[in-house]
């Protein structure tokens, strides 16, 4: 951008400078928080203005450790604040522990306030707690989509990047911030001072929130079959009420014995075990993301004896269903030495 190109476009932001506070959660996603936080901050360099302004807050004003260790310091409480144009909070793993009562009647303060309400990965959680996210479009992490979904049945969870209104957003969490970074720029800026930011880290231009969140098998395991992804896509759509093999083979158009010689060829495994790692997979999510009984988890996940869930979780995981309800940091710390 030139020089005159930016003062044009700083004088057309001027009156409409955005102050952000940022809601740090403990675990919460280093990614994620950087990823939304540096294009915003290059593009203030860029303009010579502070156009975006931030402030970091906690619940107590004491700092807060990342998922990665790293510790932030914050500058205010959340009861200490007093100003702003919208409210970002940002999480990671554990996010159920960390949604205290007086996170979520603060946020339904806020928003009664006017401001923008928003989050990044699991901090859709917290909106969704507060009543904030009815009759509006939402996305978080695809890890957390589906315990997410059971938590809320009635809202509306899209696979996006991320979605944005005038009084919302969420986002997918780790670059998919950066994406909603440039979203915004080029919304205030143009999509000059969007490219421009880009260029700053190397980075394209942004992706549209449609892309997908995660690869696709084919990606993932290198398979081009197409009967072989047609099964996996259908074990995948019923974890819940797992199909029989016989089932599997129909829908795909093969044999049984075909389907099994599909899955050692390409996975190097069983149809039916594969699919029960798929649902102790999902199993997995719903212990660490969500409050449900261990029960309800079992029975969600396809399960129907109790026992087996429990024996073949330890055997995926190596510890019981329970112990998965601890959080991560604690489970590091009371690890026998």
């Amino acid at each position: 951008m030139t020089e005159s190109h930016n003062q044009i476009r700083f004088e057309e932001a001027e009156e409409h400078e955005m102050t952000i506070a940022f809601l740090l959660v403990p675990d919460f996603s280093m990614m994620c928080f950087s990823s939304l936080i540096e294009p915003l901050r290059a593009l203030n360099r860029l303009v010579g203005h502070e156009y975006f302004k931030w402030i970091f807050l906690s619940e107590s004003g004491k700092p807060v450790q990342a998922s990665n260790g790293a510790s932030i310091i914050v500058d205010q409480s959340i009861d200490q604040l007093t100003n702003c144009d919208a409210i970002c909070v940002c999480t990671g793993i554990d996010v159920s522990y960390h949604a205290s009562d007086a996170i979520i009647a603060w946020l339904r303060q806020e928003a009664r306030k006017g401001r923008m309400m928003g989050a990044i990965s699991t901090g859709t959680y917290f909106l969704a707690k507060a009543g904030l996210l009815e009759g509006t479009p939402c996305t978080l992490h695809w890890e957390n989509q589906e315990s997410f979904r059971e938590l809320f049945p009635t809202l509306e969870v899209t696979n996006r990047l991320y979605e944005v209104s005038d009084k919302h957003f969420s986002c997918a969490g780790g670059t998919a911030a950066f994406d909603l970074a440039l979203v915004w720029i080029a919304k205030k800026f143009g999509n000059s001072a969007k490219t421009a930011v880009a260029d700053q880290f190397l980075h394209g231009t942004g992706r549209s929130p449609e892309e997908p969140q995660r690869n696709d098998w084919v990606e993932r395991y290198s398979i081009h079959n197409p009967k072989l992804l047609d099964v996996i896509k259908l074990m995948e759509d019923n974890l819940e009420e797992p199909m029989s093999r016989q089932e599997l083979a129909d829908a795909a158009k093969v044999s049984v014995r075909q389907l099994e010689r599909l899955f050692g060829k390409h996975l190097q495994n069983s149809p039916s075990l594969f699919y029960l790692q798929l649902r102790l997979e999902r199993a997995s999510y719903f212990l660490r993301q969500t409050a449900m009984p261990v029960s309800e988890v079992a029975v969600a996940c396809g399960f129907i004896s109790f026992s087996h869930f429990s024996r073949s979780y330890r055997k995926q995981f190596g510890r019981s269903p329970s112990e998965e309800r601890t959080p991560e940091h604690e489970r590091v710390e009371n690890k026998p030495s």
